[in-house]
């Protein structure tokens, strides 16, 4: 068995650390959750630590994960049990009396009362994600709370503050009807002692699905440090870097004496060094200029030969690489999903008067300014950051991990940003598309959630997202029930976009 947890642990690393990188959740479902099952969930969980440099935690949170586990697991065999004998769960009566033997019958006869669940569809799902400095742990039933367990989930969190120690605990008995009812305590207790309030410990319904959730704190060392390089850098940008192939087609353009502006905007739409220079120079003329059709129209063609030029002190010529070609197509596919979707779904929704699909377009393309501004970084920028993280002591290697890797891209893209004033709004939805959509004001929750569909639709297309980690409530808000309507959707997009 553990042959096997090993060669798929190898196969499954690299999306593990895809995931951390994006941001997105991992995510694992079973409907049995066999022993081999377990281990490999513990597995994920501990290289998912590793990766966030959150180690230490693994003792503590590899008891509590089983212990959660187990709890799902016995809801879901509960609410078969309780068909089978035709009692009501809900019903206060009947629930002690399915109680009294619940426990000796179904251990006796675990097998088919995990066939009943099977047939029944009740799952146990294992969720994990970073969202900037903070990981996300839950466990998901399909199987709602009672009235009765909310009750009894509440009292045992509320009589976590009586007990100083784990040893206390186990000599006490809360609830016979539940079995021991223990395990909650021992968790928060086990939580508290690595640091983690009971705040983080939250049990809700969400939907079909009663979630068990534990929020743990990034490692505040390694994340305030790459906060602090991320601003650092933002602020030592006082160049944009453009790739020498899309500033030669540019600078041929602008050198004509009459200028083709269509095929300026094509080259510009391709470019987030390009766009960033329209948009730099079109919001010296308008605080509010945003969108490259707009701020290119802002802009005379005097003023054009110049941005686009040599004697431009703004633009620093960089040579392409393949890392840079696959960000710039990433990210022209976005903009282009993004204005598309915007088209498709804008009418009549909530939303700032000065959103338009022109500007979704330059917010779907701005959204890799962060993973830009890392990847085009001077050998000066680099040996600086260097020194700060040097600053860290033991810790200097895994802090430039961490900001290379793609933790300090919403801090990059924040501050750089709002340094170059774009408008107020669009700082926040580009800041706020993945992690931070529910912190959004309402008028802009739709582009924030148009901006995260075309991001997974290219991150899908690329091979670099699972349909399973997409977020199912913006996937039905746009009509999207299963992956083949996902995956036709992309593909008719991208005909289109072939055909432009």
């Amino acid at each position: 068995m553990m042959n096997e947890i090993d060669d798929r642990m190898g196969m499954d690393r690299e999306k593990i650390r895809n995931a951390i990188r994006l941001q997105l959740p991992i995510e694992i479902t079973s409907y049995a959750v066999p022993r081999n099952m377990e281990v490999y969930i513990q597995r994920v969980l501990e290289l998912f630590l590793a990766e966030c440099h959150q180690e230490h935690l693994q003792n503590s949170l590899s008891f509590c994960l089983g212990e959660l586990l187990a709890n799902a697991k016995k809801a879901n065999t509960k609410r078969v049990y309780f068909e089978e004998k035709g009692l009501d769960i809900n019903d206060p009566q009947q629930y002690e009396t399915g109680m009294k033997d619940f426990r000796t019958e179904t251990f006796d006869n675990i097998n088919y009362y995990l066939e009943l669940q099977r047939k029944a569809g009740l799952y146990v799902k294992f969720v994990l994600q970073l969202k900037e400095d903070k990981i996300y742990i839950e466990i998901r039933n399909n199987c709602l709370l009672t009235e009765m367990e909310k009750g009894r989930i509440a009292g045992k969190l509320d009589s976590v503050q009586q007990y100083k120690s784990m040893e206390e605990v186990l000599g006490t008995v809360l609830d016979q009807t539940e079995g021991a009812g223990l395990g909650i305590i021992i968790v928060i207790l086990m939580l508290q002692k690595a640091g983690i309030p009971k705040e983080n410990y939250q049990v809700f319904t969400e939907d079909d699905e009663t979630v068990t959730r534990i929020i743990l704190p990034g490692n505040e060392s390694i994340f305030a440090a790459v906060e602090i390089m991320s601003y650092e850098l933002a602020y030592m940008i006082d160049r944009i870097a453009v790739v020498r192939n899309h500033f030669d087609v540019i600078n041929a353009l602008v050198s004509s004496q009459e200028l083709d502006r269509k095929a300026i905007r094509q080259i510009v739409n391709a470019d987030i060094g390009l766009a960033l220079l329209a948009q730099k120079y079109a919001l010296e003329k308008d605080p509010e200029a945003i969108g490259i059709k707009h701020c290119l129209s802002l802009i005379s063609d005097d003023e054009l030969r110049y941005i686009y030029s040599d004697s431009n002190p703004s633009v620093r010529v960089i040579e392409n690489t393949p890392s840079l070609e696959n960000l710039f197509f990433h990210a022209q596919r976005t903009a282009y999903f993004t204005y598309n979707l915007f088209k498709k779904y804008g009418e009549g929704q909530s939303k700032p008067e000065t959103l338009n699909a022109d500007v979704m377009y330059s917010l779907g393309l701005f959204n890799s300014i962060g993973f830009a501004l890392i990847e085009t970084q001077t050998q000066e920028q680099r040996n600086y950051m260097q020194e700060l993280s040097c600053q860290y002591d033991e810790d200097s290697k895994r802090i430039m991990d961490v900001f290379n890797f793609g933790a300090s891209v919403n801090y990059i893209k924040r501050t750089y940003t709002k340094k170059i004033k774009l408008p107020e709004y669009a700082t926040m939805i580009i800041s706020s598309w993945n992690t931070k959509r529910d912190k959004l004001p309402e008028p802009l929750v739709f582009a924030a959630d148009i901006l995260y569909l075309a991001e997974m639709m290219q991150y899908y297309d690329e091979k670099r997202a699972d349909f399973c980690q997409i977020d199912r409530s913006i996937l039905k808000k746009y009509g999207i029930t299963h992956e083949k309507q996902f995956k036709t959707t992309i593909t008719q997009m991208k005909i289109s976009l072939d055909s432009d």
